[in-house]
């Protein structure tokens, strides 16, 4: 109940305060009455009653001694105490007072602005400048209730504009010496009217070293009972830096110098070289890819591993043969970076660039190569990934044609060197071109099995039947062309002509099967070779099998699989049967054959070649041998 009384009490307070306040602005502005009062109020005296003696409140000012004032600075603000006493002039005690003031021109402590009256019926609060630039008189208004009553009084008092100064601590010097990379306490104290300030301010604070980044500074610090302390911490400035602490508000201001020297040089360093690879080609070579121009980067650091500006760094290069630097010697940027350009020459070489700082330390780059980047003749390189594919009777079997090309040093071409393929069977390419783009000095076209195919001519005896011939040709960018040819095979899926092939050489056809007498129990060795009907191979990939033994062994084929077969020019010209060779171990089983035997038995196998297409051909050897 006690607190909601109080809660009343103080809505009501304020509504007086708020309905009487320009009253007393009128009265103090300069109404009917004297000065300081309002009309119905008497300074000191209170609301009128209508008793012989009214409730009232007494306001007094005093500074910081305690002595009557009402003139206040920043530097010394004003102590409020306000007396209530009721119709028998005895205090009263724990009543609200609500005080109030101009807010642009003073501020309270509280700053509720209400304060209850302790057991001598006195309100206390404290009175300061709203700012440092504030200044100016105003009124100092004081409502209380006492009973059903409200009272209300004001004062007069001024504020002067308060001398705020600046006064440096540390350094003690205006002018402070500093090595690379040291640092400092900086101390300043504020004062008001030349009393420390006790109340914590802000101050500004710029340096030109830090703006740049090149030194630590706070932009702004705080006093603690009127001193603001930071640290100074150099970051590699090597200049003068002026440092400037200022307050708001105010013209208070202090300026602070510091020397700080350069750092050490500690070492240089390749920073980067482009191309990445390290390679470029001789002068006129350029284009397509390549470059006749390397991009050198250096950068000097201190002993603190931190880059150094403005540093002069000499170039010259290593080298057996001719080249050029487009500058010999370079300034540090901001990163401590300095930069040079190599330029070929007309002769393949090997160069390193070194970089010289004043004081002698120096570094070499990695090793540039020069190189002609254009590709020879004598490098041009073609082959196949299978020179024979079943593509006479089959469309669109693929085998991939690879090249290969180098300058005269043995090093690849620049990417991007255009290669063209032709062939006179089958075709080869992609649909947007015709050829394929080096990367790495080689590239691979796909060749595939279709319409045209050449059979017998005999009008032109030099073309092969089922060989597609295919020619390549480059650039080696001075209009002198490269060629380059291979053939491919268009197998047919058949070993229309096998070839036995005896010991001493001679061979003979056969035709289905072949017979062989054993007069004992070892292995014969069948020799053969397989061909289609045009003498060309059978397709690589085709498998050889053995299989319907009856009482032969057959062991391991040798080789089993049809390899990759390229086609033998003899004069320019392809001739002759050019299919591979088997070796068939054959041998009577062991169970059946007896050496020496009375009686004779024949044995049977079936030898079959069956292509990547499934298509077989089938072989039957036999033979008779000795038995029980």
């Amino acid at each position: 109940m006690k607190l909601n009384a109080l809660n009343n009490k103080l809505v009501v307070i304020r509504s007086v305060l708020a309905s009487i306040t320009a009253l007393a602005l009128v009265a103090c502005g300069g109404g009917s009455g004297p000065a300081g009062t309002v009309p119905g109020i008497n300074s000191g005296q209170g609301v009128p009653t209508t008793s012989s003696q009214s409730p009232k409140v007494t306001l007094a000012l005093t500074d910081v001694n305690g002595l009557p004032a009402n003139n206040m600075t920043g530097a010394k603000p004003l102590s409020v105490s306000a007396t209530v006493v009721d119709e028998r002039g005895q205090p009263v005690s724990n009543t609200l007072v609500a005080f109030n003031v101009d807010a642009s021109l003073a501020v309270l402590s509280p700053s509720s602005g209400t304060v209850a009256t302790d057991a001598s019926g006195i309100a206390r609060v404290k009175i300061t400048p709203a700012s440092m630039s504030a200044a100016g008189g105003g009124l100092l208004k004081a409502v209380a209730m006492v009973g059903d009553k409200t009272v209300l009084q004001q004062v007069v008092f001024s504020v002067g504009a308060s001398k705020i100064t600046l006064k440096l601590v540390t350094p003690t010097t205006n002018t402070m010496v500093l090595k690379a990379y040291d640092s400092t306490v900086v101390t300043m104290d504020v004062y008001s009217d030349g009393v420390l300030l006790t109340d914590p301010v802000s101050l500004s604070i710029t340096s030109v070293c830090g703006s740049i980044g090149k030194a630590i500074v706070p932009t702004a610090v705080t006093t603690i009972n009127g001193r603001a302390q930071f640290v100074y911490r150099d970051q590699g400035c090597a200049q003068n830096d002026t440092l400037i602490a200022s307050m708001a508000g105010t013209d208070a201001s202090i300026t602070t110098n510091f020397q700080i020297g350069s750092p050490n040089i500690a070492s240089i360093e390749v920073s980067s070289v482009v191309p990445a690879d390290r390679s470029i080609v001789i002068k006129g070579a350029g284009a397509s890819g390549r470059t006749e121009t390397a991009i050198v980067k250096f950068k000097v650091l201190d002993q603190f591993g931190n880059p150094l500006a403005n540093q002069l760094v000499t170039f010259n290069t290593i080298s057996t043969k001719a080249v050029t630097l487009n500058k010999t010697s370079d300034t540090t940027d901001a990163s401590g970076q300095v930069v040079t350009v190599v330029n070929s020459g007309t002769e393949p070489t090997a160069v390193r660039v070194q970089a010289t700082l004043p004081n002698g330390l120096s570094t070499i780059s990695d090793t540039i190569s020069v190189t002609t980047g254009i590709p020879t003749q004598a490098a041009f390189s073609l082959s196949a990934k299978s020179y024979n594919i079943e593509g006479f009777n089959y469309d669109n079997t693929q085998t991939d044609v690879n090249i290969l090309l180098a300058d005269q040093f043995g090093n690849p071409i620049a990417d991007g060197t255009a290669v063209v393929f032709q062939t006179d069977s089958g075709a080869i390419g992609s649909s947007d071109r015709g050829g394929c783009t080096t990367v790495n000095g080689g590239c691979t076209a796909v060749f595939r099995s279709q319409n045209p195919r050449y059979a017998s001519d005999a009008t032109a005896p030099q073309k092969r039947a089922g060989l597609a011939s295919i020619t390549v040709s480059a650039s080696d960018n001075s209009n002198v062309p490269l060629t380059g040819k291979l053939a491919i095979f268009l197998s047919g899926s058949f070993a229309s002509n096998i070839t036995r092939i005896l010991e001493d050489g001679s061979s003979y056809p056969v035709n289905g099967s072949i017979a062989l007498t054993n007069n004992g129990c070892s292995s014969m060795p069948v020799r053969l070779r397989l061909s289609d009907s045009r003498l060309n191979p059978l397709p690589s990939g085709t498998n050889l099998s053995s299989g319907a033994l009856d009482n032969l062994d057959v062991s391991d084929i040798f080789p089993s699989v049809v390899p990759s077969m390229s086609p033998q020019f003899v004069g320019g010209i392809v001739t002759g049967d050019q299919g591979s060779v088997h070796f068939i171990p054959v041998k009577p089983s062991a169970g059946v054959c007896v050496v020496g035997g009375p009686n004779r038995t024949t044995g049977s196998a079936v030898i079959q070649a069956t292509t990547p297409n499934g298509n077989v051909t089938p072989l039957v050897i036999t033979m008779t041998f000795p038995s029980a």
